[in-house]
């Protein structure tokens, strides 16, 4: 089960005539350790962290068990995180800007036909979340989204949505359509392709349709998000 992350979008500030993909700083991912000597030892926490996510499934670990596992005391852990949310939310924020990356370098391009440029974003928000389970679980762990969360989760998670909405808003201004509104169809396309994510996540993807689309080329998985994000037109009565 996914659990969803807490998105203000009716407080997004939404200007068509301001450009999206802007460059963002992501944190740097170290090498996978299992005990730690020297250096960042906060990143190492995080990498950690998320290696031990990918590993269980869940967000279950302890911060001990953590602290034992690149090799420093218990203590060294809350020099840098107050608690296992704190840790959690570093997690999560790091996750969005990769997200946010991986949406932006989809639709760079495609403003031209803005369907495509949706369809483009929505498989890159499932293979984001196939490439990285440990930072997507934690980005949607209840511990994440029922802390209230850091202004620094809540500012990348707006920062990867925010593609979205620009897609939607050309999508809608192309057919001439003012129902539903830019909100409620970002809303859609954000649960519909979250949906897929968490499906292949659980192997239920590849179980429903006999073919693993999501992995075997992009081609395959944009032509599937695709066809379930941009139905044909209802007719006009």
């Amino acid at each position: 089960m996914c659990p969803m992350v807490t998105l203000y979008v009716s407080n997004v500030n939404i200007n068509p005539n301001e450009p999206y993909n802007q460059a963002m700083t992501t944190p740097a991912m170290l090498p996978a350790k299992t005990r730690y000597h020297h250096g960042d030892l906060r990143s190492a926490l995080v990498d950690q962290a998320v290696a031990l996510i990918t590993a269980q499934g869940d967000v279950s670990f302890s911060l001990r068990d953590l602290a034992g596992r690149i090799g420093v005391s218990h203590a060294a852990v809350y020099r840098h995180f107050a608690d296992k949310t704190a840790l959690l939310n570093a997690v999560a924020a790091h996750g969005f800007a990769l997200l946010a990356q991986a949406v932006r370098a989809a639709g760079e391009g495609w403003d031209h036909d803005p369907a495509q440029q949706l369809a483009r974003q929505g498989a890159a928000y499932v293979n984001m979340a196939t490439r990285h389970p440990g930072h997507f679980a934690a980005m949607f762990a209840p511990q994440v989204s029922h802390s209230g969360q850091a202004v620094e989760v809540q500012a990348a998670a707006e920062a990867a949505y925010l593609p979205l909405v620009h897609s939607v808003m050309r999508r809608l201004r192309a057919r001439d359509a003012n129902e539903p509104s830019v909100q409620t169809e970002a809303l859609r396309c954000w649960a519909l392709v979250h949906g897929l994510a968490c499906l292949q996540l659980s192997g239920n993807l590849t179980a429903c349709l006999g073919r693993d689309v999501a992995t075997a080329s992009a081609s395959a998985l944009e032509d599937l998000v695709t066809g379930l994000l941009l139905p044909a037109k209802r007719s006009q009565r």
